[in-house]
Protein backbone atom coordinates (compact mmCIF):
# COMPACT_ATOMS: atom_id res chain seq x y z
CA UNK A 1 0.00 0.00 0.00
CA UNK A 2 0.97 3.66 -1.22
CA UNK A 3 1.13 6.01 1.85
CA UNK A 4 -1.60 8.81 0.38
CA UNK A 5 -0.22 12.29 -0.52
CA UNK A 6 -0.61 14.54 2.68
CA UNK A 7 -1.62 18.65 2.16
CA UNK A 8 0.37 19.07 5.81
CA UNK A 9 2.50 17.93 8.26
CA UNK A 10 -0.34 18.40 10.63
CA UNK A 11 -2.14 16.37 8.31
CA UNK A 12 0.40 13.94 8.44
CA UNK A 13 0.66 13.53 11.74
CA UNK A 14 -3.06 13.31 12.73
CA UNK A 15 -3.48 10.50 10.68
CA UNK A 16 -0.52 8.94 12.23
CA UNK A 17 -1.83 9.47 15.72
CA UNK A 18 -5.30 8.19 15.16
CA UNK A 19 -3.92 4.99 13.40
CA UNK A 20 -1.35 4.52 16.96
CA UNK A 21 -4.71 5.11 19.23
CA UNK A 22 -5.21 1.55 20.90
CA UNK A 23 -7.87 -0.39 18.68
CA UNK A 24 -8.55 -2.77 15.99
CA UNK A 25 -6.88 -1.92 12.61
CA UNK A 26 -7.18 -3.94 9.47
CA UNK A 27 -4.91 -4.71 6.80
CA UNK A 28 -4.84 -1.86 5.02
CA UNK A 29 -4.84 0.42 8.15
CA UNK A 30 -1.99 -1.81 9.75
CA UNK A 31 0.40 -1.61 6.56
CA UNK A 32 -0.30 2.41 6.39
CA UNK A 33 0.89 2.74 9.77
CA UNK A 34 3.78 0.64 9.50
CA UNK A 35 4.85 2.65 6.29
CA UNK A 36 3.89 5.97 8.37
CA UNK A 37 5.94 4.95 11.16
CA UNK A 38 9.22 3.75 8.94
CA UNK A 39 9.28 7.83 7.86
CA UNK A 40 8.93 8.99 11.10
CA UNK A 41 12.06 6.23 12.47
CA UNK A 42 14.43 7.91 10.54
CA UNK A 43 14.49 10.31 13.14
CA UNK A 44 16.82 10.39 16.32
CA UNK A 45 14.92 8.98 19.64
CA UNK A 46 15.16 12.41 21.02
CA UNK A 47 13.06 13.68 18.02
CA UNK A 48 10.44 11.39 17.88
CA UNK A 49 10.09 11.74 21.43
CA UNK A 50 9.58 15.80 21.38
CA UNK A 51 7.18 14.68 18.48
CA UNK A 52 4.96 13.01 21.36
CA UNK A 53 5.45 15.90 23.77
CA UNK A 54 3.01 17.63 25.35
CA UNK A 55 5.02 19.73 27.08
CA UNK A 56 4.82 23.49 26.40
CA UNK A 57 7.79 24.99 28.00
CA UNK A 58 9.84 27.04 25.36
CA UNK A 59 12.29 24.09 25.34
CA UNK A 60 10.27 21.48 24.64
CA UNK A 61 8.72 23.47 21.84
CA UNK A 62 11.62 24.17 20.06
CA UNK A 63 12.44 20.31 20.12
CA UNK A 64 8.98 19.87 19.00
CA UNK A 65 9.54 22.38 16.21
CA UNK A 66 12.96 20.93 14.98
CA UNK A 67 11.89 17.65 15.07
CA UNK A 68 8.58 18.71 13.15
CA UNK A 69 10.91 20.47 10.79
CA UNK A 70 13.13 16.91 10.08
CA UNK A 71 10.03 14.97 9.85
CA UNK A 72 8.79 17.40 7.37
CA UNK A 73 11.54 17.00 4.95
CA UNK A 74 12.03 13.67 5.04
CA UNK A 75 8.23 13.59 4.25
CA UNK A 76 8.80 15.98 1.18
CA UNK A 77 11.90 13.59 0.52
CA UNK A 78 9.74 11.01 -0.01
CA UNK A 79 6.87 12.65 -1.92
CA UNK A 80 4.47 12.11 0.89
CA UNK A 81 3.59 15.74 1.41
CA UNK A 82 4.06 18.55 -0.75
CA UNK A 83 7.19 20.78 -0.57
Amino acid sequence: MKIPAYSSLAAFLAHHHALKAPRSRGPDDETLFAEMSSAIATLAPEARAALDSTNDTGSARRHRDRAELLLRRELVARGIIAG
